[in-house]
């Protein structure tokens, strides 16, 4: 084995620091195996069957929000995610990547260059500009938010004129500590317990549009964040999927915890998704469902009208029947 100089001289403080890591209960990074792709099919074929929008899909401008990477391997890798996803979702015309997977060597799918059908992508690093807000119909961040009264304010008058929100995994964490004004516009304020592991996710809502066709529980290696806090509250909230938590680590009461929502705000949506840790989790084709069917029930649009992006360049395990 190879290491770089910039590693030898630090090696005993790697070691200790893996030592802790395994003490914790930390994941070797590998990633979990991938479900059949014929299993995926019928997921895609369920939201297939609910019927086609009554009007045609109308032009969207997604913005796409990262910030600079703050973790290790294969852990938060933001601009990876924001260039690969433009892909997928813009097609050729807005990423000159050449694959939309995260995890691994790509995947090649020569339909990624298309993207979704009437779908135009733009960037931003940290906070959208003025211009951004005013040009953007759905918001997906992808990094901690930096939160401010300014910032609050940006959010609540583009969620009052019907933009759509989705946090994904750090995005939903709110430094430094939950904050009551961030839950009245997103739902969720933030948590207070996180661990890295197997994550079994019980779908909670399987009626809803999001779930349909999901299986009841899927299994990932990532990490869960706990408790919503303050509490998650009112009808405006739907807890779609969870996972069972220590409600209080060491005390052994167990509780489901959401790992997914919908909120309502005023003529805006919220989409929460703390799942995202680690970049095998976007290649996973459940994940990607719900995630993309999280982003167009949150721009206001038939929930699965990004259903036939989620299997492009994703991680699967080819049936052979």
């Amino acid at each position: 084995m190879h290491l770089p100089r910039s590693i030898r001289a630090p090696m005993t403080l790697g070691l200790v620091a893996a030592v802790l890591m395994a003490a914790r209960g930390l994941p070797a990074a590998e990633p979990p195996a991938p479900p059949a792709r014929a299993d995926v099919e019928r997921a895609v074929a369920a939201g297939r069957t609910a019927g086609e929008a009554k009007t045609p899909a109308r032009p969207l401008t997604i913005l796409l929000l990262k910030g600079p990477k703050d973790h290790g391997q294969h852990e938060h890798d933001y601009p990876r995610w924001q260039a690969r996803w433009a892909l997928l979702l813009g097609g050729k015309n807005a990423s000159d990547e050449k694959a939309a997977n995260l995890f691994g060597p790509d995947r090649p799918d020569p339909s990624v260059n298309e993207g979704a059908a009437g779908v135009r992508v733009i960037r931003a690093e940290d906070w959208p500009n003025p211009d951004q807000w005013e040009t953007a119909d759905l918001v997906v961040a992808f990094c901690y938010l930096k939160w401010n009264s300014s910032r609050l304010e940006e959010l609540g008058k583009f969620l009052g004129r019907g933009g759509g929100l989705v946090l994904i995994h750090s995005a939903t964490w709110t430094r430094p500590e939950p904050s009551p004004e961030v839950a009245r516009l997103v739902g969720v304020g933030g948590f207070r317990h996180w661990r890295h592991g197997s994550l079994l996710l019980e779908i909670a809502m399987a009626e809803h549009p999001v779930c349909r066709g999901l299986p009841a529980n899927i299994q990932w290696l990532d990490e869960p964040y706990w408790p919503p806090t303050p509490p998650v509250g009112g009808e405006q909230i739907a807890v779609l999927a969870g996972s069972r938590e220590e409600t209080e680590p060491g005390k052994g009461d167990v509780s489901l915890q959401p790992q997914f929502w919908a909120y309502q705000q005023g003529k805006g949506r919220v989409f929460g998704c703390v799942p995202g840790h680690y970049t095998w989790t976007f290649d996973d084709p459940y994940f990607r469902l719900l995630l993309l069917r999280g982003m167009a029930w949150a721009a206001g649009e038939h929930p699965y009208r990004f259903d036939e992006l989620a299997l492009r360049c994703a991680a699967v395990a080819e049936s052979h029947e």
